[in-house]
């Protein structure tokens, strides 16, 4: 890994939602505790969503990852 690499990891999925309402809700819980998160709606070109298929991630810094989760974790449809 290069020392750009290092300083910058991939983000991580830290969760997924059927909806962009819900990763909001999960957004703003993270921001409360100071964790930046990216809402990222892979909604493959269009295709209308299946319900329950995730199709929304919620994404965050890799030293964050963890602790994103926990605080998450009743967060989860």
């Amino acid at each position: 890994m290069t020392d750009v690499q290092d300083a910058h990891p991939e983000p991580v999925i830290v969760a997924a939602f059927g909806s962009v309402g819900e990763a909001e809700v999960a957004q703003a819980k993270l921001r409360a505790f100071e964790i930046e998160s990216v809402i990222v709606d892979n909604d493959g070109g269009g295709v209308i969503p299946v319900d329950g298929d995730g199709a929304i991630e919620l994404e965050v810094r890799a030293v964050d990852g963890e602790a994103a989760i926990e605080i998450l974790a009743d967060t989860q449809p």
